[in-house]
C-alpha cells in the first residue's frame, strides 16, 4: 500500500493497494472541492487509483475510504501541498481606498500570495510590502498567517496620496493609490470687500474667509459649505452660501437700501465657525421729489437721485403709504424705473374726499399734505 503522505500540487498522485480480491473494490474520496468515487486498475495483485488531476491540483486534505460491497474495509489520509516550484501569483486589496488624515485613521493593504494552481503559499511565506509618500519610501517583510499577509498604513498628517505595492518570491504587484484627504475645518476668519459703503440697494458686498485648514494645516477638501449668517441691525437674518476653492469661500449679498449694519459670521456647519465682523452702510438720504396730476390720481415719485447725484438704477423700492384723517388705509409698493416712481390712486377703491400721503425710499422720508378728491 503508498505509504506517503504528502503530495506536491499539479503531480501525478496515485495510490496503490495490495489486494487478492475477487470483487473490485472502490475508493471514496472526501475533498474540499466535493466527496467522489473512483474506479482503480488492478495488475498483478496491484490495484491502483489516479487521482484526478482537478484534485490533484488543489492543496488541503484527502480523507479516503477503500469501500468493497459497501463496507470500509480500509481508510486513511493525505495532505496536497502548494507547489512552491511554480510561479507565485499575489491576490491582494487595499481598502478603504481613502481616509482623512491622522487621529488614528489607516488603510489596510491584504495579500495572498498563491501557487500557480491558486493555493494559498504555506504558513510563514515572507512577503515585502512597500510603501511611499511624498519624498519617504518604505519597505517591511511581513510572513504569511492564516493564508493571508497584511499591513496597516497609517494615515500621514498631510494630506496625499499614498501608494503600496507587495512583492512574493520575483513576483510584484502593481501599484494601489490611497488617497489621504484632508481632515474636518477648524475654526477660520472673514473678511469684506465692496466699491462703496452706501445704502443703495444696488452694489454687492463680496464676503470671504481665510483660507480654511484643518487642525494639521492642511487646505480643506473642495466643496466644502459655507454658510454666512448674516443679522441686520432689526434682527433680522439673512443667509448666503459659498463653496470652498483652494480652501477659500466667498458669498455676495446685496446693499441695502437704506442705513443699517449687518452684523457676519461664517460657519462650516457643525464644525467650526469664523470671527464675527460688522458691515456699515450710510444712508444716501436722497431729496424726494413728487408731482401729483391734475386730478391727484396719479404721483409720480423722481427723479430721484443716488450718493453721486446719478439716477438711482431700476428696481429701487419706493412705498406710498396712503392716510385718510391719519389713518393708514393701504400701502403701495413701485419699483424705480430711469428714476421715477409712479402710483396711481385709483378713484374705484379711494372715495374719500381727502387723502394724505408718506413716501419713503432710499432711508429718505417725505409727508405730502392732503389732497382735496371732492371733485373727482
Amino acid at each position: 500500500m503508498t505509504q506517503q503522505k504528502t503530495f506536491i500540487a499539479g503531480a501525478n498522485i496515485a495510490l496503490d493497494f495490495k489486494v487478492n480480491l475477487s470483487d473490485q473494490p472502490k475508493l471514496f474520496l472526501i475533498h474540499s472541492l466535493g466527496k467522489t468515487l473512483l474506479d482503480g486498475a488492478i495488475k498483478n495483485d496491484k490495484l491502483t487509483f489516479i487521482l484526478p488531476k482537478s484534485y490533484a491540483k488543489k492543496s488541503g486534505r484527502i480523507d479516503w475510504f477503500l469501500i468493497v460491497n459497501g463496507d470500509n474495509k480500509l481508510q486513511g489520509n493525505f495532505e496536497i501541498l502548494p507547489n512552491n516550484d511554480t510561479k507565485t501569483d499575489i491576490e491582494n486589496y487595499l481598502g478603504p481606498p481613502s481616509t482623512l488624515v491622522g487621529d488614528g485613521h489607516f488603510v489596510m493593504y491584504v495579500t495572498i500570495p498563491t501557487d500557480c494552481f491558486d493555493n494559498p503559499k504555506p504558513e510563514n511565506t515572507p512577503v515585502i510590502f512597500r510603501s511611499q509618500f511624498l519624498n519617504a519610501i518604505r519597505a517591511q517583510t511581513v510572513k504569511t498567517k492564516d493564508l493571508i499577509a497584511w499591513k496597516i498604513i497609517d494615515a500621514p498628517t498631510k494630506s496625499g496620496i499614498v501608494s503600496v505595492s507587495a512583492q512574493c518570491n520575483a513576483t510584484i504587484t502593481k501599484e494601489f493609490d490611497a488617497v489621504i484627504f484632508p481632515g474636518i475645518a477648524t475654526n477660520f476668519t472673514i473678511s469684506f470687500a465692496r466699491n462703496h459703503h452706501f445704502a443703495d440697494g444696488n452694489q454687492i458686498t463680496t464676503l470671504k474667509t481665510a483660507v480654511i485648514k484643518d487642525k494639521f494645516g492642511n487646505v480643506v477638501s473642495d466643496g466644502t459649505m459655507v454658510s454666512f449668517v448674516i443679522t441686520t441691525a432689526n434682527n433680522m437674518v439673512l443667509k448666503s452660501f459659498g463653496t470652498t476653492i483652494n480652501g477659500v469661500a466667498t458669498a455676495q449679498i446685496l446693499h441695502p437700501d437704506h442705513q443699517d449694519v449687518y452684523t457676519v459670521k461664517a460657519y462650516v456647519a457643525g464644525i467650526a465657525e469664523s470671527n464675527s465682523i460688522a458691515v456699515n452702510y450710510k444712508p444716501i438720504n436722497p431729496k424726494i421729489e413728487f408731482e401729483f396730476s391734475k386730478d391727484n390720481r396719479t404721483i409720480i415719485v423722481g427723479t430721484l437721485r443716488s450718493f453721486m447725484n446719478q439716477l438711482v438704477p431700476d428696481g429701487i423700492k419706493v412705498t406710498l403709504k396712503v392716510y385718510h384723517h391719519n389713518q393708514l388705509v393701504a400701502t403701495l409698493q413701485e419699483d424705480s424705473v430711469k428714476g421715477n416712481a409712479v402710483f396711481t390712486i385709483s378713484s374705484e377703491y379711494y372715495k374719500e374726499k381727502k387723502y394724505s400721503f408718506e413716501i419713503s425710499t432710499l432711508g429718505s422720508i417725505q409727508k405730502v399734505e392732503e389732497k382735496n378728491y371732492e371733485s373727482n
